[in-house]
């Protein structure tokens, strides 16, 4: 049942474009799509082209070709394409769009454009007029030709002696010109020696600089952060106040230059009360 139905649909609808071909006197397909009559598919033309269609009118053109393309704006066919558009000899397009639906409604044709062979009228009217054939030359008299040879040979000898002159003076300008490069170049080896022998000298200073802070850094070293040490004692508790005294070397006069020293004395010592402490401490700044 459904063939049926699809069959007859297509039987109607062919009807009905054969009824509206035989009523309007045209095809819809023209319509649908434009057939470009002129130019012809591939043809090779002259300059201004003509363009005509069959179809929908009218339509948008645009020309194409030469890396561009040229909107010619809405046109009725026929419709002639000046010349000033084709700047150049080669293959050229035109496109027609419907104004409404460009994107269905449209054709193409691609066609050549040949140089013009255009022969200018004055060639024309000198080719026309006969040609006369060119009188014979007058050989000059044999003194006249002397001295023609003789004032030829005397500008050749002022062209020769101007020529030398230029070279001398190129071969001048050209030895200035080595002396100046060659005095450059020795003033530019003196500033280059002197540079050399400030950064030389430079050098030795600083590397003379860096032993003396090393040296400063290894005196610096070598001093004890303490000198003596010692601790408090109470020789007279029973004095009022009881006496007090820092004891900070033995009874021999040796001063305790450790804490080793300075504790060691320090136990046998009834009378301390103190643990050992510094008592000669190296001041920053002092030699």
């Amino acid at each position: 049942m459904r063939l049926q139905q699809v069959a007859g649909i297509i039987v109607v609808s062919a009807c009905t474009v054969v009824a509206t071909d035989l009523l309007m006197q045209s095809s819809l397909l023209r319509i649908v799509r434009p057939r470009i009559t002129s130019p012809a598919d591939g043809a090779i033309v002259s300059a201004p082209v003509t363009v005509s269609w069959d179809g929908a009118q009218p339509m948008e053109a645009t020309l194409t070709g030469n890396t561009q393309r040229i909107d010619l704006g809405l046109r009725e066919s026929p419709f002639e394409i000046d010349a000033s558009r084709f700047v150049r000899p080669g293959q050229y397009g035109i496109e027609l769009r419907a104004p409404r639906f460009g994107s269905v409604v449209g054709a193409e044709r691609r066609f050549m454009v040949r140089r013009p062979h255009e022969r200018p009228a004055a060639e024309d009217s000198a080719a026309d007029e006969p040609r006369s054939e060119p009188a014979a030359p007058t050989p000059p008299a044999p003194g006249e030709a002397m001295s023609a040879i003789e004032a030829e040979r005397d500008q050749l000898r002022s062209d020769l002696a101007a020529w030398q002159a230029e070279v001398a003076k190129l071969r001048d300008d050209n030895a200035t010109l080595q002396q100046s490069m060659d005095e450059l170049q020795a003033q530019s080896d003196s500033r280059f020696a002197a540079g050399e022998q400030e950064r030389e000298a430079l050098t030795r200073d600083q590397l003379q600089t860096l032993q003396e802070n090393q040296a400063l850094r290894q005196r610096l070293d070598s001093i004890p952060s303490c000198t003596a040490w010692g601790y408090i004692a109470y020789p007279r508790p029973q004095t009022i106040p009881p006496s007090r005294l820092v004891v900070a070397g033995d009874r021999g006069g040796n001063v305790f230059r450790s804490e080793t020293d300075c504790a060691r004395a320090r136990n046998v010592d009834l009378t301390g009360v103190s643990p050992c402490v510094c008592v000669g401490p190296v001041i920053p700044g002092m030699p």
